[in-house]
Parts: structure tokens; C-alpha cells; sequence
């Protein structure tokens, strides 16, 4: 067991992630970091309102969308590419010969355990969803998953707006919406791993 994982980290390890994966990776990355910073922010808002951390937290929602908007073009990009190079074919094939057990095996040396592995768990739904639904589609589907990230930060930029003018506080929108930021480089980063199997595995 390990062989196709093996092969692929050895030309990670010559050449890492490849761009723009690896680009997009980082925006769902910041996605969630983001997101932190929001939740720090808005909470020293709330006990000392301040128009300094007023400026803080609208330009942090800036950040968040500005950066969300960026993921998106990465990713509109690399659609249109691999349209017109037909790359989508080559992945799919590459998708059905993926030994999803023996590049398992291979990505969870380096975890800590824990009874429920995540970002295992999310590789193997992804390389599943390739399988089944064919590459482009999955990335059609993050498409609609990026959209939804950014439909979400808008909803919390509105209630922290509306927070703010009215000075009733909304914890639960801040909770929800946090949530979904936090879960995102888990699907998102982890799809730059995804499909760098796929990329490498005949390398």
C-alpha cells in the first residue's frame, strides 16, 4: 500500500502544491482567518465601542469579501484553461485509476491522531465525488460552495451594520456565520490536495 501516495509526495516534495491550486488553497485558508479576526473584533467592539475598532471590523469584512472575490477568479480561471487545453478528460481518467486507500494511507502518516480524522475524511469524499461525478463538476459544485461563502459574508457584514446602528447585539448570526467560515478550509484548502493526487499521480 502507499505506492500511488508515495509517487505523489515525492514530487510534492520537488515541487510543492501547483498554482493556481495552491493560490486558491490559501484564500479559503484565509477564509477562516479571516473570520477570526472578525469574531475578536466585533467582541472588543461590543464591550468597548470604539470608532477606531469600527474601521477595524468594516475593513476586515472588506478583506474577507475582497478575498472571497479572489477564489472565485482563480478559480473562474482554471475553468476556462482547462476547457480549451481538455484537461478535464485527463483528470477524469486520472480520477478513475486513484487508489483512494492507498493515497489515504499515505496523506494520514503525517496527522495527529484523532478519532474523527477531517481533512482525511474530506480528501476521500473529494476524490469520491470526482469519481462519481466526473472532475469539473466537483469544481462547478466549489463554485457554488465559494458563492455561498461569500453570500454569508454579506449576511454578517448586514447584522453587524445593523448592530451597530441599533446597539441590540446579534450573537447568533455572528455564531452561524463564523461557523461557516471556519468549516471552509476544510473542503476548500483541502481541495488543493485533492487534485495535486490527480495531477501528480503519473509524474
Amino acid at each position: 500500500m502507499g505506492v500511488q501516495g508515495d509517487r505523489i509526495f515525492a514530487t510534492i516534495q520537488q515541487r510543492g502544491f501547483p498554482d493556481p491550486w495552491s493560490a486558491f488553497g490559501e484564500c479559503l485558508s484565509w477564509e477562516a482567518a479571516y473570520a477570526v479576526q472578525l469574531k475578536q473584533a466585533i467582541d472588543q467592539a461590543r464591550k468597548k465601542p470604539d470608532e477606531q475598532l469600527s474601521r477595524t471590523v468594516s475593513g476586515l469584512f472588506d478583506d474577507k469579501a475582497r478575498n472571497l472575490g479572489n477564489a472565485r477568479t482563480l478559480l473562474d480561471d482554471v475553468l476556462t484553461e482547462y476547457d480549451q487545453k481538455g484537461m478535464w478528460q485527463i483528470l477524469d481518467q486520472r480520477a478513475a485509476r486513484l487508489d483512494i486507500d492507498d493515497v489515504s494511507e499515505r496523506w494520514a502518516r503525517g496527522l495527529v491522531e484523532h478519532p474523527f480524522p477531517i481533512a482525511l475524511l474530506s480528501l476521500q469524499f473529494n476524490w469520491r465525488y470526482m469519481k462519481e461525478h466526473g472532475v469539473r463538476a466537483f469544481y462547478e459544485m466549489t463554485g457554488r460552495y465559494v458563492d455561498d461563502l461569500a453570500a454569508n459574508t454579506r449576511r454578517w457584514a448586514q447584522a453587524w451594520a445593523t448592530e451597530a446602528a441599533s446597539g441590540v447585539i446579534d450573537r447568533v448570526t455572528t455564531v452561524e456565520c463564523d461557523l461557516a467560515s471556519e468549516e471552509a478550509p476544510m473542503h476548500c484548502d483541502i481541495c488543493k490536495k485533492t487534485i495535486t493526487a490527480l495531477l501528480y499521480l503519473d509524474e
